[in-house]
């Protein structure tokens, strides 16, 4: 069981992490990139909400304390986050391997509005994620 633990931590926080870097790149440079790193990005992302699931339901089971209410804020705004990606920021990266034609300047700034409403959100997300055991309100 512990090594089954082990596994979904490091296939829930390597992703996330490069999830979470990778916005606040692409937020930094404005969408800058986003062509090579927009599928990996939200792959990431898949990855560590699945495994988060699965931790959290080896963990927390049926629980919904103080410690899962913190971490519920937390997947919220991590749903939050790669919903806002997927909608908004990878159709302008679709339109831009597809050539962007004379819009190029607008995909790049729909790209970067997308990911610069991902990262606090994904701020929160760790927040939550490191703090949840020790709230108490």
């Amino acid at each position: 069981m512990q090594l089954v633990l082990i596994v979904l931590l490091a296939f829930h926080v390597v992703p996330g992490v490069f999830w979470a870097g990778t916005t606040f790149v692409l937020a930094r440079t404005g969408g800058q990139g986003a062509e090579q790193l927009a599928y990996p990005q939200i792959g990431a992302a898949t990855v560590s909400m699945l495994a988060g699931l699965a931790l959290w339901g080896i963990l927390h089971g049926g629980a919904f304390g103080r410690f899962q209410q913190v971490l519920a804020v937390g997947v919220i705004c991590a749903i939050a986050a790669a919903g806002v990606q997927s909608a908004r920021g990878l159709p302008a990266v679709r339109r831009l391997l597809a050539g962007g034609g004379n819009d190029t300047a607008n995909l790049r700034a729909q790209i970067a509005q997308a990911q610069r409403i991902a990262a606090p959100l994904l701020v929160i997300t760790i927040i939550a994620m490191v703090s949840a055991r020790y709230v108490y309100f």
